[in-house]
């Protein structure tokens, strides 16, 4: 039950992230410039000598013509009818309600969301597209790409903000301390500080590239479109996640 409220919360977390998101910038990214910046992520944490797993690609969109239930569930069944390769399900909480489709590739799972929660009394609902694959393969990658683009063309009528982590893991001969590993990718990223955390195990950085367009304001009206979070494990291994233009993740 627990288990089940934190997912609702993570939602509604990730929900107001986008929403500011698109108050904020909403230029969007053309073509296939969204994958860029998981290309570079990956590229970078392999130059820096890491194993890499997990990567997530996740966005969502504003569904501003569905208002009440009735819309909500005539959508619902257009995605069944277009999408009859997921397997859905629905959700109802006190929280809202939810159709989730889900489809397995060879190599990676993509998840499409139907949500609708209700704010101040006013029902809000948002498409979410979600694609993970528990390995990194940049040969993979490029097919997972060009689906990934093709799916989503079909699911938004605009272009979405496209968010972007990865994982990956230092083995015990990591050089330097966790700040120190952090400022080096950082500046292959040419990325700037904003903000930090640092902890005895753990340190977690938000910062901000040129390289990339997609942006979210910090606490002190800074952009920022990095984050990265190093934290060390038993055995001495170190666990790194990058994400941008936030991490979308536990870490």
């Amino acid at each position: 039950m627990r288990k089940k409220r934190m997912k609702w919360l993570m939602a509604l977390v990730l929900t107001s992230l986008f929403l500011a998101a698109w108050q904020y910038r909403t230029e969007g990214v053309r073509g296939d410039e969204w994958s860029v910046p998981m290309e570079t992520m990956a590229h970078t944490l392999t130059k820096h000598g890491a194993s890499l797993g997990r990567w997530i690609i996740y966005t969502r969109e504003y569904a501003h013509d569905i208002q009440n239930d009735a819309d909500f569930f005539k959508k619902m069944d257009e995605l069944k009818q277009t999408y009859r390769s997921f397997h859905w399900s629905f959700e109802k909480t006190s929280h809202g309600k939810k159709a989730i489709g889900t489809n397995e590739s060879p190599f990676f799972q993509e998840q499409i969301q139907l949500v609708m929660t209700v704010a101040n009394g006013t029902p809000q609902t948002y498409i979410l597209y979600e694609a993970t694959g528990p390995t990194w393969s940049q040969t993979r990658w490029k097919e997972a790409a060009q689906h990934i683009q093709t799916k989503t063309n079909g699911l938004f009528v605009n272009k979405p903000t496209f968010y972007a982590c990865i994982e990956g893991e230092f083995s015990d001969n990591m050089k330097g301390g966790l700040l120190e590993q952090a400022s080096q990718l950082l500046r292959d990223f040419q990325a700037t500080p904003v903000e930090w955390l640092r902890e005895e195990s753990f340190v977690s950085l938000s910062a901000y590239t040129g390289q990339w367009k997609n942006v979210l304001p910090a606490a002190n009206h800074q952009d920022i479109n990095v984050q990265l979070a190093l934290r060390e494990r038993l055995g001495g291994k170190t666990r790194v996640v990058v994400g941008t233009p936030i991490i979308t993740i536990e870490y």
